[in-house]
């Protein structure tokens, strides 16, 4: 077997192999080094393989190579490129423009609430954007919707109704159980 172009052996971009004496013969453990971090990893062989063989099995372990990286600063790499956020088209931008205009414009952060007829569907329909984006952007930088006053009027009435009414219903109820009680006092008195 041909050992001169084994990058192991000859310990090569990061490449290194260990021979062990044992019992049952010799054993073998390639290394190889991070590009990235301080880490080394080792796959125990039986028998020298060709390069390209080795190379396979720290792929199978979750490895890169050329530059070689370990699965941690793979992981690492991958969560930094998902956090990252990608540069929005011009037309994105210009919808991005035209959805502020129109906040600013129909959304009145004071009371709460759009002007008659604007709400954050038409501006998602006019500028072409997510709805959910749009709420989020008025959230965030103008607020969010507030019940106008005749409806929280409204609500009010109602709820005290409804206090009226159980109430109301509890004394008619204990009027009633009253009567009953007299009722049946006067039935047993009379012999019905």
């Amino acid at each position: 077997m041909k050992h001169r172009g084994h990058s192991y052996r000859n310990s090569v971009a990061g490449r290194s192999l260990e021979t062990h004496a044992g019992i049952g013969g010799t054993s073998f453990v390639a290394h190889m080094r991070c590009s990235r971090c301080p880490c080394v990893g080792t796959r125990n062989l039986r028998a020298i393989m060709p390069p390209e063989h080795i190379d396979r099995k720290f792929l199978q372990a979750g490895w890169s190579l050329d530059p070689h990286t370990c699965p941690d600063c793979l992981k690492q790499a991958s969560q930094e490129r998902k956090t990252m956020s990608a540069k929005p088209s011009p037309t994105a931008m210009r919808a991005q423009a035209q959805m502020f205009t129109m906040l600013q414009t129909h959304f009145d952060t004071d009371k709460g609430a759009f002007a008659k007829e604007w709400s954050d569907d038409r501006v998602a329909t006019e500028t072409g954007l997510a709805k959910a984006l749009v709420v989020e952007f008025r959230q965030t930088c103008f607020g969010e919707l507030k019940e106008p006053d005749e409806v929280r009027a409204l609500r009010s009435d109602i709820s005290a109704l409804e206090t009226l009414a159980r109430e109301t219903n509890a004394s008619f109820a204990a009027e009633i159980a009253s009567l009953r009680t007299r009722l049946a006092a006067i039935s047993s008195r009379w012999g019905a």
